[in-house]
């Protein structure tokens, strides 16, 4: 009797501590949180400001700013129509290679063949008389070359009248003049930096003269005015 008191006993109080026994519920199982990558759209590259159009013109459009590469404020002379020379520019020690012109533009309108031929022509001849001049005119102080030197002198023709040689001896007074009007510049090719700039008009209006001539004595007015001006 007293043994199945204590079974009982022992078994009460076995439903008793599973009943105070706690069952936890089983973790529910969490996802993982989904990271998007951040994407940033690629940059693309700053492409650089086109530079701004030349457009300027002076003397009735004869002289366009675009050939000599930039704006510069040319100043108005008496041996030479239009000029610019860099401040400080020394040509001393230096050496000037004379390129072959450009080709001839005509902007005046009405040109035809006996001027564009005498334009040619003098294309041709001018970069001879020019360079004779300044190697006199520099007396050793400045070279120049037909071929190679630190700085080059190029020009162009803009405009030639060849005139009328029978007008000159008929008529006179102005009638039949022969005009020739042309661009130089002086430039560092390496820097391709602009030292001078040029722009000049010849007229023949004797029966006397013809444009070689009038040319070849403004050739000694310049090298006289660039010794004077960028021979230190």
């Amino acid at each position: 009797m007293r043994l199945s008191v204590a079974l009982a006993a022992l078994l009460s109080l076995g439903l008793v501590a599973q009943e105070n026994v706690k069952v936890e519920p089983a973790p529910v199982p969490v996802a993982a949180p989904t990271i998007t990558p951040i994407t940033t759209a690629a940059t693309a590259p700053v492409a650089a400001a086109p530079k701004p159009e030349i457009t300027e013109t002076l003397d009735k459009g004869l002289l366009q700013m675009a050939w000599f590469g930039e704006k510069v404020p040319f100043t108005k002379g008496e041996d030479i129509d239009f000029y610019w020379i860099k401040p400080g520019v020394n040509l001393t020690g230096r050496t000037i290679a004379f390129k072959n012109w450009d080709d001839v533009v005509m902007l005046e309108k009405g040109r035809d063949g006996k001027d564009n031929s005498k334009a040619t022509a003098l294309t041709d001849a001018m970069p001879s008389q020019i360079r004779g001049a300044l190697a006199g005119a520099f007396s050793g102080k400045a070279k120049v070359s037909r071929t190679e030197g630190d700085l080059e002198l190029v020009g162009r023709v803009v405009d030639c009248n060849a005139g009328s040689k029978a007008a000159k001896f008929m008529i006179g007074w102005g009638a039949g003049s022969a005009t020739l009007t042309w661009d130089m510049k002086i430039v560092d090719p390496k820097s391709h930096e602009l030292l001078m700039a040029i722009h000049h008009r010849v007229v023949s209006a004797s029966v006397m003269s013809n444009l070689e001539d009038k040319v070849d004595k403004w050739a000694d007015k310049f090298a006289r005015f660039v010794v004077q001006q960028a021979i230190k």
